[in-house]
């Protein structure tokens, strides 16, 4: 039952990446530590192999569509990916609860974020304003294991004219970069430490998650948008209950 919850994860979070750019990743975390009960350290360092496997088929049809803004992601790509190893090596020195806080708070402020029928803006308009703000997007994804997407999304949709396309396809790229960086990096710290991850499963999880994204081709034009996007954030929201209760409460 456990692996096919596991499995049935892994097409939801494909699924919303493919739909939204954001929101699907931060749910991998959970699914590694309470469906495949993997220790800490590991399903964070997992969870961002998966995230970077889905996000890579779910570009590629952006891509063939020429959605992505190449330009801007240049811009922030570089200092995500920095911020992304910064983050996977800064997190081998913090105990894994306080990485799960971390992680439980972002989730509900994602919950409440896709909960919004508009995606919360923020001003910024200079270039060194967008790049340290990607800096730091990274260093959450390495920390935490998460995409960073759903900060990704409205980060792109209020400082450019990106459509809503654009902006998934920029964030899913970003995602991509980021989170792969974030996994090179927790790999070697843990190869270190003579842990090692298990790629097959890594491979499989990912694969189930590309396969959703795929889904959410053909659900994109057919299904609510603001329908789905609640009943992710309520997915969300009890998740990061999930977290707080089990490991603070």
């Amino acid at each position: 039952m456990e692996l096919i919850l596991t499995l049935l994860a892994a097409l939801i979070i494909g699924l919303c990446l493919g739909l939204f750019g954001s929101g699907g990743s931060i749910m991998t975390v959970p699914v590694l530590l309470y469906l495949l009960k993997l220790p800490e350290k590991i399903a964070i360092a997992s969870a961002l192999g998966v995230v970077a496997l889905i996000s890579l088929v779910a570009l590629l049809p952006y891509l063939y569509r020429r959605h992505l803004q190449w330009v801007l992601l240049f811009k922030l790509a570089l200092p995500g990916m920095l911020g992304a190893w910064v983050g996977s090596w800064a997190s081998h020195f913090v105990a894994a609860q306080w990485q799960l806080l971390l992680l439980a708070l972002l989730m509900s402020l994602s919950a409440l974020n896709m909960w919004q029928q508009q995606i919360w803006q923020w001003p910024l308009k200079r270039s060194w304003q967008i790049v340290l703000v990607g800096f730091l997007l990274g260093c959450l994804t390495g920390f935490v294991g998460v995409g960073g997407g759903f900060l990704i999304v409205p980060l792109l949709l209020a400082v450019t004219s990106l459509n809503m396309s654009a902006a998934i396809a920029t964030s899913l790229a970003l995602v991509l970069l980021q989170s792969s960086v974030g996994f090179v990096g927790h790999y070697q710290q843990l190869a270190l430490q003579g842990q090692q991850l298990d790629l097959t499963l890594i491979g499989m999880l990912g694969g189930l998650g590309a396969l959703g994204s795929m889904l959410a081709l053909a659900l994109h034009q057919k299904l609510p948008q603001s329908l789905l996007r609640r009943i992710f954030a309520l997915l969300l929201l009890g998740l990061g209950a999930s977290l707080l209760w089990r490991h603070f409460l």
